[in-house]
């Protein structure tokens, strides 16, 4: 049976390139504390871009920004995944007696079943306790961006993205072993400007293309990136088409094989197409329509294609195919039609999407992903649900729109999360819960939404309707951010103690208050907020924790605590 490292001794292990934890660090001219890495699920990128914006300011380069994190994120990856890649081997090799450097295949299973069934924190515990550590300097030296140390053993992968870091005018500089701890290299990214800026002084300014010129380039890359013609009539027959894409189909090239590729083009594109999109849109005009293709040859193969064109006077169809991708499981997983309907689609299905999920979606592509990561991270969690809303619904669904009025409170609790810069995670019934970056903002976000639950209230008050009471709880401390649930149905959602925590102190909070942690008090206790007041710390017993929460109460200045009610509640 595979072992998984979590049977490894850990702290019994030391490797060849570990330095000594009391030797002294690399010297460095630094503008700021390092930033350590032991896992890519550090929540390091947010610090790691404000360094590098500050060091491009520096360097009169700040629109590099988009590109240099790219560039920092691939090449932390790659010396990450490496560093991993040679602790699981030791680990493995020292403890568990195996012998796996020439048996690759038997290695890369065990680590696998090892990053599925742990994940890396086994793996980053051995890091940490044998001092295998990727370290991000910014020194303050000319031309210089960022210096990165890292054990001697991920050497190679250091260098894997010279291409990209030349690319943007940067050149990765190898420095000497002997400065810095044992066991250990480093690589600067030096501001190569020379290099970068030799073509623009030869030609001192953008040229303007003339049409013949441009038609000669528009040429080129059609060749250079397989686009393809085919010409249909009216009726859907192919009058002429290009060689290429019947290579790319791996038909041969013989008009025989036009009539194969028409039998094989998908039945919705004619009727989109050539009966469709190039008949209604003005001129014929129509672009970025996407169909698949399978291989008439081996059907488990598909190309996927974007299709645009144009209607001829004659009522010829003129198209240009485009691969998209070629996908060897055949799979759907990128849509065909039109882009235009995708993008409406898009538009119906975001609200469903939580903020959390697209927001990070688009962070990860940004920087060359294509999966959502499990991270740790400080947050403020916050937990609202609305005061008795399952006796409300039973006594007043046939006198009310029950959904109208909790969407209208939904609406306004939504409001202020954003406008304090939090994220709704989820919805559950009558309750929210939300994420803050900073605690502070949870509580401004708070307090606003039970000014608006006042007045909300106070307009039923007057229809002599029920109140809608709302309790809030918040907590603040380290969360896991992660993918929970199974393949085909994932949830990227917030875990831990402090969620759990943030849940209970909701639930045990008056109707009409709000309930903190005291671990959020402490957050903010040096910022100033004369208009908010706290009450005295007092202590509760939650569902499920061993030890009592210290809490306390947090309202507007202006308004009586709330701390004696709660005292006397608790009492009756």
């Amino acid at each position: 049976m595979m072992k998984s490292i979590n049977s490894v001794q850990m702290i019994t292990a030391k490797t060849p390139f570990a330095a000594n934890s009391s030797e002294a660090r690399p010297i460095a001219i630094r503008s700021s504390y390092p930033i350590i890495i032991t896992s890519l699920e550090q929540n390091i990128w947010q610090e790691l871009e404000r360094k590098i914006a500050h060091s491009l300011e520096r360097l009169c380069c700040q629109r590099l920004l988009d590109s240099t994190v790219l560039l920092l994120h691939k090449l932390i990856t790659n010396l990450v995944k490496t560093m991993h890649r040679h602790a699981f081997q030791q680990a493995i090799e020292g403890d568990l007696g195996l012998n796996v450097a020439s048996r690759n295949s038997v290695f890369n299973e065990l680590l696998q079943n090892e990053l599925v069934m742990h994940g890396d924190r086994n793996i980053e515990q051995f890091c940490k306790e044998n001092n295998f550590q990727i370290m991000l300097t910014f020194p303050e030296e000319k031309d210089t961006l960022i210096q990165i140390e890292y054990p001697i053993s991920c050497d190679d992968s250091a260098y894997l993205d010279n291409k990209l870091a030349r690319a943007i005018g940067f050149v990765l500089s190898k420095q000497t072993h002997d400065k810095y701890s044992p066991g250990y290299s480093a690589a600067r990214i030096v501001r190569n400007i020379a290099e970068h800026h030799l073509y623009q002084s030869q030609t001192g300014h953008s040229q303007l293309l003339t049409c013949a010129e441009e038609s000669d380039k528009a040429q080129v890359i059609f060749s250079k990136l397989g686009y393809s013609i085919i010409v249909f009539s009216s009726a859907g027959d192919i009058l002429a088409i290009s060689p290429t894409i019947l290579n790319n189909l791996k038909l041969e090239v013989s008009p025989v094989s036009a009539h194969t590729l028409a039998g094989i083009i998908p039945s919705h594109f004619y009727n989109d197409v050539l009966w469709g999109l190039a008949l209604e849109l003005q001129n014929g005009l129509f672009e970025n329509y996407r169909t698949r293709i399978r291989l008439p040859h081996d059907d488990s193969l598909s190309i996927l294609f974007n299709i645009s064109g144009y209607r001829h006077h004659d009522m010829t169809i003129h198209t240009m195919w485009q691969i998209v991708s070629l996908d060897h499981k055949a799979t759907d997983t990128l849509a065909e039609g039109s882009i235009l309907n995708e993008a409406r689609v898009h538009n119906i299905t975001r609200n469903y999407v939580p903020q959390l999920v697209e927001q990070k979606a688009r962070e990860i592509v940004r920087l060359g992903g294509n999966a959502l990561p499990n991270e740790e991270c400080q947050l403020a969690v916050l937990f609202c649900d609305i005061a008795g809303f399952t006796t409300y619904v039973e006594n007043n669904e046939k006198e009310e729109s029950v959904i109208h009025t909790l969407n209208l409170i939904l609406g306004r609790i939504t409001k202020a999360v954003k406008q304090h810069e939090g994220v709704i995670d989820k919805f559950m019934g009558d309750c929210v819960m939300a994420l803050f970056k900073e605690p502070y903002k949870a509580v401004l976000a708070a307090l606003d939404i039970h000014k608006h639950s006042h007045d909300f209230n106070s307009l039923r008050m007057r229809a002599s309707k029920d109140l809608l009471l709302l309790r809030i709880g918040i907590h603040w401390g380290k969360v896991v951010i992660g993918n929970v649930g199974a393949s085909g149905r994932l949830d990227w959602t917030t875990i831990g103690d402090v969620v759990n925590t943030a849940a209970r102190l909701e639930k045990s909070c008056c109707p009409g208050a709000i309930l903190i942690s005291e671990e959020l008090h402490e957050a903010i206790a040096q910022i100033d907020h004369t208009e908010i007041s706290f009450s005295k710390r007092f202590y509760l017993k939650l569902k499920g924790k061993r030890n009592k929460q210290a809490v306390r109460y947090v309202q507007i200045t202006s308004q009586p605590l709330l701390h004696d009610i709660f005292i006397t509640r608790s009492r009756a």
